[in-house]
Parts: C-alpha cells; sequence; structure tokens
C-alpha cells in the first residue's frame, strides 16, 4: 500500500468527498488529486494535521508503518486557526522561526511574570480583585 493507496482509505473512513477531506486538512482539492495519483509527496506538518484530526498515525501516513492509528488522544479538534498556524509555520525560513520561538519564550515569561506578581503582591500593596 503506497501513500495513494493510504491517502484513499483515510478520505473512506471519514466519510468525506475529496474536496471536503482537502478543506479539513487545509489544503486544496488539486493537491489532494496530485497525492491520489502519486504526482506528489506529503509533508509532516499534512500529515501531522491528519494524525490530530482523524486518528491515523503520522508514520503510517507517509511511511506505511504499523499501527495505523495513533495513541495520542484524538478526541480534539485543531481548531482552522491552529491548522493555519502550522501551515504557515511549515513556509518560515530558520531565521524566522528563531524569531517566533523567541517570542514565545518571551510571552512565557512575561505571563509567568504577571502572574506571579497577581499572586504574591509585594509588601504594602493591595492585591486587585479579579472583575471577570
Amino acid at each position: 500500500m503506497d501513500l495513494s493507496d493510504r491517502i484513499r482509505n483515510i478520505i473512506k473512513e471519514s466519510g468525506l468527498n475529496q474536496k471536503e477531506f482537502a478543506k479539513k486538512i487545509n489544503v486544496t482539492d488539486s493537491y489532494i488529486s496530485k497525492l491520489l495519483r502519486g504526482y506528489s509527496g506529503m509533508s509532516n506538518t499534512t500529515a501531522f494535521l491528519i494524525e490530530e484530526l482523524y486518528g491515523y498515525s503520522k508514520d503510517w501516513i507517509l511511511h506505511g508503518l504499523e499501527p495505523k492509528m495513533s495513541r495520542k488522544n484524538t478526541s480534539r479538534e485543531l481548531t482552522p486557526l491552529k491548522r493555519k498556524i502550522i501551515t504557515d509555520i511549515e513556509q518560515m525560513t530558520q531565521e524566522e522561526l528563531k524569531a517566533v520561538y523567541t517570542y514565545i519564550i518571551t510571552l512565557r515569561q512575561t505571563n509567568e511574570e504577571f502572574a506571579k506578581k497577581e499572586v504574591e503582591p509585594e509588601q504594602g500593596e493591595v492585591s486587585k480583585p479579579n472583575i471577570e
């Protein structure tokens, strides 16, 4: 069974047509058509999205390695925004990826520092109530 057979199998088992499947994984119908005809390969990112959405193992999708189904929790579905971000990240250069990663680390550190200040007000400082 090659990649095109595995994709055909996933589409059939998902109960979607080719166009619906393409939309779900944020690719074009023509890309799926190329996959099904063996004219294109698949990226790790696209295989990961299929794994997250439908539960098929990325290694099975790409290489036919067992087990067919992933052991990950497949009950959650990636939001369209998360799928778009993953797709965009795949297109980035190494320098852009480093910049994004630096931003993520800085954002986490800032959030952690902010959370500490909310939990542990300095002496003499009155904690502000949460009004949300």
